[in-house]
């Protein structure tokens, strides 16, 4: 009697043919599994799927509490999983995960927590998915870590806020290509740009205490940022005189967009922003601003109104403006 008949006698037709299947099939499948549903689904089974099981990488986990890391599951793949994700705020124990490249934090991460990261010099991807509320006080080690370059193959970053210090003692992060961070201080921004030669790709958002930005940055301009995104929180300051301290460092911008509200001190000055972009940025090539407005701007769009906005500069060529509600004040929307 062969494997197939003996199989005929013990399984079912349908386990039959799960059980045919060649090994590849599995480790396609088992990409889109979670390690918790492969442990507890498979390697029970038999020995051929706990040798699957064994063989598999780049395997992603999540974890919401503590107490998982000590599960079956993750003691049996922690070694073998290169994209992690938690949503917990107890000191983590990662020594267990030695191949995790990319980390994602649900939570704003104490100081204890951010030493323990820091051993991870091999990260190539971090994330701090929060959106901060406030000063975090405990957000300033990792940041310290991220520009000292204690992850040498950093690629991609999303942090919370990077308050300026004077004494920051930052170093050069050459491998960084693309961030996201928040900010209250124009100097952090300066400093970002020196630090990150690489960098190509930034997105900023500037808080409700954003301080004055300064006339002019004595340093030189970054070379290779090519696509910056820029949310603006209402503060007491002309969004013009904002943008423009900022893109006077980043001359090669070929795309750059615009989130957020207009200050309540000045209302948003169309016709200066265009002479900002034409000045700072002449190699935009693509454009987007969406902002909410002064309800006395939008009643000011009209028609005719928008034809000579178009003129104002290249990449103002769609122009929509949405009247306040009750709830959601007006809102205007050029991009080209």
């Amino acid at each position: 009697m062969n494997r197939t008949d003996d199989l005929s006698i013990i399984l079912p037709p349908c386990a039959m043919v799960f059980e045919s299947l060649p090994d590849e099939i599995f480790f396609e499948i088992f990409e889109y599994v979670s390690i918790q549903d492969l442990y507890h689904g498979f390697y029970s089974l038999n020995l051929r799927f706990r040798m699957i099981l064994a063989s598999l990488t780049n395997l992603y986990g999540e974890t919401t509490f503590e107490r998982e890391l000590y599960s079956p599951p993750f003691r049996f793949f922690a070694s073998r999983i290169t994209k992690f994700s938690m949503h917990h705020v107890d000191l983590m124990n990662l020594s267990p995960f030695s191949a995790v490249r990319s980390l994602t934090l649900y939570i704003e991460p104490n100081r204890a927590q951010c030493q323990v990261i820091r051993a991870f010099s091999h990260l190539k991807y971090l994330y701090i998915s929060q959106r901060p509320i406030g000063h975090f006080y405990y957000s300033v080690s990792l940041p310290h870590f991220v520009f000292t370059n204690a992850y040498p193959n950093l690629y991609t970053c999303q942090l919370n806020l990077i308050s300026y210090r004077i004494q920051q003692n930052w170093t050069c992060v050459p491998s960084l290509h693309t961030l996201s961070v928040c900010l209250e201080n124009p100097r952090v921004f300066a400093r970002i740009l020196q630090s990150c030669p690489s960098l190509i790709r930034l997105k900023v958002e500037l808080t409700q205490h954003f301080t004055r930005p300064t006339t002019r940055f004595d340093i030189a301009p970054h070379i290779c940022l090519r696509r910056f995104h820029l949310y603006l929180n209402q503060t007491m300051f002309s969004c013009c005189d904002i943008i423009e301290v900022l893109l006077s460092l980043v001359p090669n911008l070929t795309d750059f967009g615009i989130r957020g509200t207009a200050s309540t001190a000045y209302s948003l000055n169309i016709n200066l922003l265009a002479d900002v972009l034409h000045r700072c940025v002449p190699k935009l090539q693509h454009f987007h601003l969406d902002m909410f407005i002064e309800e006395s701007l939008s009643r000011m769009i009209t028609d005719s109104a928008n034809q000579q906005i178009g003129q104002l500069f290249r990449l103002f060529t769609n122009i929509q403006i949405y009247p306040s509600t009750q709830k959601v004040p007006a809102r205007l929307i050029i991009q080209g």
